[in-house]
């Protein structure tokens, strides 16, 4: 599969009309869609910030959450299991990857890895709230 590309720019992307010309820049591109609810427009930033620094944990992460966030669960785990090469001591790409292991139905898994998010630093019951509403909200498959 080809990697994302980023949309062409349309006015009001950028206040001045710029594109950005560097990680930086697509990744602050991408945050901005990010907080304004366009993860899907997010995720193509920061897919171009992750071509221009590989090495990025950070832009790996927001990668991640951005898959995360519109339910593309193995993408975001890859982007997880990146940043978490990157980054071992990331708890909140450890706790975020546990969230899309529970999506998928990979409880054990998923246990593991809110034990190190917490271990880490993560808040206990922020993680186990958003473990709990997953689980409430996957499809389990027919069997």
């Amino acid at each position: 599969m080809p990697p994302l590309q980023a949309a062409e720019p349309t006015a009001g992307d950028e206040p001045s009309g710029e594109v950005p010309t560097d990680a930086a820049g697509w990744l602050a591109r991408g945050l901005r869609s990010a907080q304004l609810g366009f993860p899907d427009k997010a995720a193509a930033d920061f897919e171009e910030a992750s071509w221009l620094d590989p090495e990025n944990a950070d832009i790996h992460f927001n990668l991640g959450t951005a898959h995360l966030s519109m339910g593309m669960f193995e993408q975001a785990l890859v982007n997880f299991d990146r940043t978490i090469e990157l980054a071992p001591d990331m708890s909140d790409a450890i706790g975020n990857r546990a969230v899309a292991l529970t999506a998928l139905g990979q409880d054990e898994l998923a246990e593991r890895d809110v034990a190190r998010a917490v271990e880490l630093g993560a808040p206990p019951e922020g993680l186990a709230t958003v473990i709990e509403y997953v689980k409430t909200k996957r499809v389990e498959p027919k069997t």
